[in-house]
């Protein structure tokens, strides 16, 4: 048996897609988010890439194209390639999903976390 249990990808699209919002520098909780965030998407704050989502979720590169193929799929992110490499943006609609079940997925994987983040601590864009 693993000493490293198995968190699955729900789990690891939470860290990566509240780290994608980070990206935005606003607030979940403003009350005009979802009116600022399209401006935001289009110029975030910093550019995220593969390799930060990879050491976000703390997994392997097979975990970090799963996980990232199911924001895609689900219409939380956007991956574009070019000349730089890969950068990959949440969507409005994963903004709004986030604001929506961010407390909820704090909640259901309280657990999972406090394992992932065991010897570090939570990063202040998940706390």
């Amino acid at each position: 048996m693993s000493a490293r249990p198995y968190r699955g990808v729900r789990v690891y699209a939470f860290i990566a897609l509240a780290r994608l919002f980070h990206a935005l520098d606003l607030d979940l909780e403003q009350k005009d988010l979802l009116e600022r965030a399209p401006e935001r998407i289009v110029a975030p704050a910093h550019r995220i890439s593969k390799e930060e989502i990879l050491h976000a979720i703390r997994s392997n590169s097979h975990m970090t194209e799963k996980v990232l193929a199911h924001l895609v799929d689900e219409g939380w992110a956007t991956v574009a390639r070019d000349e730089r490499g890969y950068d990959l943006r949440i969507t409005v609609e994963g903004v709004e999903h986030l604001r929506r079940y961010y407390g909820l997925y704090r909640e259901l994987y309280a657990r999972e976390l406090d394992g992932h983040y065991r010897y570090t601590g939570p990063p202040p864009w998940l706390r």
